[in-house]
């Protein structure tokens, strides 16, 4: 399963740099008021078939990396991408993936560590309970 990405057009992307409400730097977005921070990568959001409206690919409605459609086969320009005979409009954007902080990431690794030693010592309990019946009744 792939992890959970939000997609931002670039015109809203535009308003929050010029409104300093976030900042870009690399392929880090920073969310100022939210002290959030997204890994960015490029994409298109598809919007409509303006070929012959069939949607033979079925990407109306989804987003796409820019790498994706690469390895697709599209060809992108503006707001336009053609895959074999279908043209779609699209609007450019960004995806991001939140990135979690150190903090965050170390809570996380001691809950699943706990979950790992009480699935542990559950086995070991189920082990040791087999083991007794066994010896009690053979």
């Amino acid at each position: 399963m792939g992890e959970n990405r939000l997609f931002w057009p670039q015109e809203m992307m535009d308003e929050w740099i010029v409104d300093e409400k976030a900042s870009i730097e690399d392929d880090l977005l920073t969310i100022i008021d939210e002290k959030v921070s997204y890994k960015l990568s490029q994409a298109v959001h598809f919007v409509s078939d303006v070929g012959d409206g069939e949607d033979q690919h079925k990407l109306i409605g989804k987003v796409k990396e820019l790498s994706t459609l690469m390895e697709m086969g599209c060809e992108h320009y503006m707001d336009s991408v053609l895959i074999e005979d279908s043209a779609y409009q699209v609007v450019q954007g960004f995806t991001g993936v939140p990135i979690v902080e150190t903090s965050q990431q170390s809570k996380q690794k001691g809950s699943d560590s706990k979950k790992q030693s009480l699935s542990k010592s559950e086995d070991s309990d189920d082990r040791e309970l087999l083991a007794n019946f066994l010896l009690d009744n053979l």
